[in-house]
C-alpha cells in the first residue's frame, strides 16, 4: 500500500480489492442494524426538544457575579429540573459584571401550555429565593406554543422525503433506472442509523437534527455520486469485464478520494463535538455518525444493490450501454485508467 506525503496520497494508482466478496454479509449487517435502529426508535421515542413540543425560555443575569452557570445547574437540579436546557448566552464586561444564560424548559407529553407557564413562573421565584432578587434579574420570559413545533417537523419531514424522491429522479436520469434504488436506499439507511444511534444515545431532536440529516443525504449522495460514475464509466470502457470485476476496479480506484475527504469531515466534527455546545454539539454529532455510515453504504450498500439490480436487468433481457469501439475487444484491459490519465494520453496522441 502506497502512501505518500506530498498531496497525500494512500493507495497506489493500480490499488485493487475484492469490496464486493463481502457484499452478503455487508448488506445482512446493514439490513440487522436498521431494524435494530428502528426497534431502538419504537421502543424508546425520539427525545423531542423544545422546538417540536413548545415550552418556555426564560433568560436570566447574574448581577454583580451573584451565582455562577454551575451554581444555576446545581439549583435546576435541586427543583427537579435536570432535564431544562441552560445556555451561556455571553458575558458582559462591565462594572456590575453581568453574566447571561438562557433557561429552557421543554413542555411535557400532554401538559397544557399553562401548566408549562406556572412552571416557569415557581422556576423564577425559586432563583430569586436561592440568589436573592439583588443578584438575579429576569430579562426576558419566552413561551413557545406546540403548534409552531408540530409545523415545523412536518416540514422537515416533508423536506426529507422530498429531497429522497428528488435524488431517485436525478439518479435515474443522471445515469439509469439500475443505480436509482441502491442510492436512494442507501440514503434511507444512512438516517435510519444516523436517528437509531441519536435515539440510543438520548441526543435531543431538535430543528439542527433535521438540518444534519438533510446534510447527511447531500454528503451520501455525493459519495455515492462518485462511485456510480466510476461504475458507468469503467463499464463503457470494459464492456465484456463482469459487472462484479467492473464494480470492485471502480471502488478501488476512488478510494484515495472517499478516504481523504471522509477523514477531513471527520476531523472537523471531532473537534465541534469535544468543544461545541449546546445545538452545535449535537449537529456535530449527528453528522458524525452520517459520515461514518454514509462512506460505509456508497461502498457496501449503494453498490452491491447496484450489481443486484443489474443481474435482475439482465435477466430480463436488458443489457448495459456499450462503447462500440470497445464491444469487439476479446479481454479486457487490466483496470480502467483514471479519467485525468486518459485525457493525458489523448493530448500525447494529437501532438
Amino acid at each position: 500500500m502506497a502512501f505518500k506525503v506530498g498531496n497525500i496520497q494512500i493507495f497506489p494508482n493500480n490499488y485493487y480489492f475484492d469490496f464486493m466478496k463481502w457484499r452478503r454479509i455487508t448488506i445482512s449487517i446493514s439490513v440487522i442494524l436498521v431494524i435494530v435502529s428502528l426497534f431502538i426508535v419504537g421502543i424508546k421515542g425520539l427525545n423531542y426538544s423544545i422546538d417540536f413540543l413548545g415550552g418556555s425560555e426564560i433568560q436570566v443575569n447574574s448581577q454583580n457575579k451573584g451565582f455562577t452557570r454551575d451554581e444555576l445547574k446545581s439549583t435546576l437540579d435541586k427543583l427537579g429540573l435536570s432535564h431544562a436546557e441552560l445556555t451561556t448566552t455571553g458575558s458582559i464586561h462591565a462594572a456590575n459584571s453581568t453574566n447571561s444564560y438562557l433557561i429552557r424548559l421543554q413542555r411535557d407529553k400532554g401538559e397544557d401550555e399553562n401548566a408549562t407557564t406556572n412552571r416557569a413562573s415557581t422556576l423564577i421565584s425559586e432563583l430569586k429565593k436561592q440568589f436573592g432578587e439583588a443578584n438575579i434579574q429576569v430579562a426576558s420570559v419566552t413561551n413557545i406554543s406546540g403548534k409552531v413545533g408540530k409545523e415545523d417537523e412536518f416540514k422537515g419531514y416533508m423536506a426529507l422525503l422530498l429531497s429522497c424522491i428528488g435524488i431517485l429522479i436525478y439518479i435515474a436520469i443522471r445515469f439509469d433506472s439500475r443505480f436509482a434504488p441502491g442510492a436512494v436506499l442507501c440514503l434511507v439507511h444512512n438516517v435510519v442509523l444516523a436517528l437509531g444511534f441519536m435515539t440510543l444515545l438520548e441526543r435531543p431532536f431538535a430543528i439542527t437534527s433535521i438540518a444534519a440529516f438533510l446534510t447527511i443525504v447531500g454528503y451520501s449522495i455525493n459519495d455515492t455520486v462518485i462511485v456510480y460514475d466510476r461504475i458507468r464509466e469503467t463499464r463503457l470502457l470494459q464492456p465484456r469485464m463482469p459487472m462484479v470485476d467492473v464494480v470492485n476496479r471502480s471502488i478501488s480506484q476512488t478510494m484515495n478520494r472517499t478516504v481523504l475527504t471522509s477523514t477531513t469531515g471527520i476531523l472537523a466534527l471531532l473537534v465541534l463535538s469535544v468543544l461545541g455546545g449546546g445545538s452545535i454539539r449535537d449537529f456535530a454529532i449527528t453528522m458524525l455518525v452520517g459520515i461514518v455510515v454514509g462512506t460505509y453504504s456508497s461502498i457496501y450498500v449503494a453498490a452491491p444493490l447496484t450489481l443486484m439490480m443489474d443481474n435482475w436487468f439482465a435477466k430480463l433481457g436488458f443489457r448495459q450501454k456499450e462503447d462500440s469501439q470497445k464491444a469487439n475487444e476479446v479481454q479486457p484491459k487490466d483496470f480502467a485508467p483514471p479519467i485525468m490519465l486518459r485525457k493525458n494520453n489523448k493530448n500525447d496522441e494529437k501532438k
